[in-house]
């Protein structure tokens, strides 16, 4: 797997316990779609995120915490 290129990376893949509920742990609105913070960091500690041509970062802190940056 060749990380330097998007496309080549593999799809995240929700489980329904996450993809039913909301950051909160209550059940999502119809159509929604909620993501664990571990999901999206793997194990890391930053990922960057790529919105509209601009590239964000997002830290998880010591606290628990979540920062995003641009």
């Amino acid at each position: 797997m060749n990380l330097s290129n998007p496309l080549s990376r593999p799809k995240l893949k929700l489980r329904s316990a996450i993809a039913n509920k909301d950051a909160g742990g209550a059940p999502a609105q119809t159509g929604e779609r909620a993501l664990s913070s571990a999901t999206l960091l793997q194990g890391q500690t930053t990922v960057n995120i790529h919105h509209n041509g601009v590239r964000y970062q997002l830290r998880s802190t010591r606290n628990g915490g979540l920062i995003l940056t641009k």
